[in-house]
């Protein structure tokens, strides 16, 4: 039979079926609510006291407590502010003897004061210290990253700002932690180079390495150190579920994402760090301040 055309007087192409308006709704609801929630577990923050069991570490610093916070990111997103303040009304009560600040805590000069005057609160026996990390160069793919000449203000908080040198601290039973601090820019190339500390390492002396970001197997800090500090990876900041568990999002982390691990023949140790960059949101990887006891 032959067929014929239906004419169509208005002209109009006939188009597939539009997404229905509730359909739109329930999307913008979902991404609303998982934008809130990434904002929510952004200052959810992980406090939590653990033993360390480290070896070779002298008999009489055995039970020594050390907090261990990274990647604040002063000024960049005020929950940043709002996790480091859960971070220090919880360890202040605990009496930590010494704290580490392993790198981009420092940024906006408006909101570093506010962090620093944070931090001056824990008044830890032994001393803070802390290591620079990239943010604090400028480095960073954050649009509010510049670079920071923070040494006065460590210096005005009671902070000892370490850049590829050491400090020796009071002895005990015989033997001394050694702390030294590798600069982000050089990588710690500093030290290698003064075989850990300038005036060399007396017999019961036990050195513990700050450093922003965990060296690669093989570096030469390696064969220095038997125990290490470090953050960076905000434990990847953004995970989703992958074949081989909880995967970051980034591909530009390295080995370390958190937690304790075998570096050399010792320990590295990396921070989740307290606060975010480039965004507000932490998805599967909360922020957390550690209180290690060493042992």
């Amino acid at each position: 039979m032959p067929t014929h055309s239906i004419p169509n007087p208005g002209g109009e192409v006939p188009q597939g079926p539009r997404p229905s308006r509730g359909l739109l709704k329930a999307a913008l609801a979902f991404g609303a609510g998982a934008a809130a929630y990434m904002m929510f577990e952004a200052q959810w923050i992980d406090c939590r006291e653990r033993p360390l069991r480290v070896p070779d570490l002298p008999h009489g610093w055995s039970g020594v407590k050390v907090l261990h916070l990274a990647d604040v990111h002063a000024g960049e997103f005020a929950l940043n502010l709002i996790s480091l303040r859960k971070a220090v009304s919880w360890a202040v009560p605990l009496e930590p003897d010494l704290v580490f600040l392993t790198g981009d805590i420092l940024g906006d000069p408006a909101r570093t004061g506010e962090v620093l005057a944070e931090l001056a609160r824990l008044r830890p026996a032994l001393g803070s210290y802390a290591v620079t990390g990239n943010h604090e160069y400028g480095l960073g793919k954050s649009p509010l990253a510049r670079a920071r000449d923070g040494a006065d203000l460590w210096a005005e908080t009671g902070v000892t700002l370490l850049s590829d040198a050491c400090v020796r601290l009071p002895a005990r039973n015989g033997s001394s932690l050694v702390l030294c601090g590798a600069d982000h820019l050089t990588g710690g190339f500093g030290l290698a180079e003064q075989s850990v500390h300038p005036g060399g390492l007396a017999a019961g002396d036990f050195p513990i390495l700050l450093i922003h970001e965990a060296p690669a197997a093989g570096d030469p800090l390696e064969k220095l150190f038997t125990l290490a500090f470090s953050g960076h990876t905000h434990g990847g900041q953004l995970r989703v579920p992958g074949r081989s568990g909880l995967v970051p999002l980034a591909e530009e982390h390295g080995t370390f994402l958190g937690g304790v691990h075998r570096w050399g023949g010792g320990l590295m140790v990396v921070s989740r760090g307290v606060g975010t960059s480039f965004l507000p949101f932490r998805l599967l990887t909360r922020p957390e301040a550690t209180l290690w006891r060493l042992v």
